[in-house]
């Protein structure tokens, strides 16, 4: 989805007037700036969207020396490892779509141009595209590429399958459950999906199980 900044994107606060608005960003009388994110992603683009919204009620909280009680505490560390996981994905996805061919048949970013990016020396990044290649993808790869094309690229070690191979019957991953916000479950290809629960060791090990014993 293209970004139109020049489209005013603000909140309405009834009773409280705006001072200025620039774009998605308002700033208002009493203090508070809100900036209104925009997406056509659906409940992916979404769950980022409500955990960083978590994660700067947390980032204002330490700033300010708020005392955090105990539940809105274990919500930050929560919502941010989870946004951490999200981003550390999508970041090594783009190293990937960096390096991939563009419309001049060239990779679309040099290693010099990818490491400056990434504040790393170029061999470094290099280094960890290799690894991606070999099959160490990022944990939460499959949450990103869930139902697009890029979800059955890298699947082999780095390169498109160039022959139909037998897949197992039972081959299960973890996807967040729809609608059900902080939950997960493990699904099969075969059409088992286990228990909603909130721990993704916990569904990618009802998975394993699943696979292990599909009758059970």
């Amino acid at each position: 989805m293209t970004r139109n900044y020049d489209e005013q994107l603000t909140v309405e606060r009834p009773g409280t007037a705006q001072e200025s608005a620039n774009g998605p960003t308002a700033y208002w009388q009493d203090g508070t700036t809100t900036y209104v994110l925009h997406f056509a992603g659906g409940h992916i683009s979404w769950t980022v969207a409500d955990e960083a919204d978590t994660a700067l009620g947390a980032l204002e909280a330490i700033r300010e020396g708020e005392e955090i009680d105990k539940y809105r505490l274990q919500t930050y560390i929560r919502d941010v490892r989870r946004l951490e996981m999200r981003m550390t994905a999508l970041k090594e996805e783009l190293m990937l779509y960096a390096r991939e061919e563009g419309p001049d048949g060239e990779p679309r970013l040099s290693w010099g141009e990818l490491g400056d990016e990434l504040r790393q020396h170029r061999t470094t990044a290099a280094e960890r595209h290799r690894r991606i290649l070999a099959g160490d993808t990022a944990a939460w790869r499959n949450w990103l590429t869930q139902h697009t094309e890029r979800a059955r690229l890298y699947t082999n070690g780095g390169e498109l399958p160039v022959e139909e191979q037998e897949l197992p019957e039972h081959k299960t991953d973890v996807y967040d459950v729809p609608d059900k916000q902080g939950m997960v479950q493990a699904r099969c290809r075969c059409g088992w999906s286990s228990t909603a629960v909130r721990n993704v060791l916990d569904a990618a090990n009802r998975g394993k199980d699943h696979e292990g014993n599909p009758q059970s």
